[in-house]
C-alpha cells in the first residue's frame, strides 16, 4: 500500500500543477497583456472618477430618536436645517411629541403629536434654534434640538 501512495503522489502533483497553469492562464491576461489594455490612471484620478460616479446626497438629511423606558433617545440632539426628524415610540403604552418643557406645551408648537405604542411622526426642522421636546403625559421626558443653519 505505501508504495502504491508512493507512486501515484508524483503523478497526482503533476497533474494538479497543469490542471492550475491552464485555469490561471485561461482567467486572467499576462502582465505584459493587461498593461497594453489598462489606461495609466494616478490614484488621485481613480478616486475623483469613483467621487463623481457616486450618487449625490440627498438634499435632506434623516435622523431617528427612539422613545423607550419613557425618554428620548438621545436627550440632546444637534441637526442641520432641513433634517426630518423621525421618533419612534418603543414603549409599550403611548406619548407624545410636543414642542415645550416639562409636560406643557409653548404656544403654537411646531409638533404636538400623539405617538401609539410602535407609532412614529417625523418633523422637519427647517428653521435654525434650539427646541425643547417634551411629553404631555409624562412630564419628566424632555430633550433638546438644535437646528444649525
Amino acid at each position: 500500500m505505501t508504495r502504491l501512495r508512493t507512486a501515484l503522489l508524483p503523478s497526482f502533483l503533476a497533474a494538479s500543477l497543469v490542471l492550475a497553469g491552464c485555469g490561471s492562464d485561461a482567467a486572467s491576461p499576462s502582465a505584459s497583456e493587461a498593461a497594453a489594455t489598462t489606461p495609466s490612471t494616478s490614484a488621485s484620478e481613480s478616486q475623483a472618477a469613483s467621487a463623481s460616479e457616486q450618487p449625490s446626497a440627498p438634499e435632506t438629511a434623516e435622523t431617528r430618536v427612539r422613545i423607550r423606558n419613557s425618554s428620548y433617545d438621545p436627550t440632546e440632539l444637534t441637526i442641520p436645517a432641513g433634517t426630518e426628524v423621525t421618533f419612534l415610540n418603543a414603549d409599550g403604552f403611548a406619548h407624545t411629541v410636543t414642542e415645550g418643557t416639562d409636560g406643557e406645551a409653548v404656544d403654537d408648537p411646531i409638533v404636538d403629536e400623539d405617538i401609539d405604542q410602535n407609532g412614529s411622526v417625523s418633523v422637519t426642522f427647517d428653521e435654525p434654534g434650539t427646541y425643547n421636546i417634551t411629553c404631555k403625559i409624562h412630564s419628566s421626558m424632555n430633550m433638546t434640538i438644535t437646528v444649525e443653519g
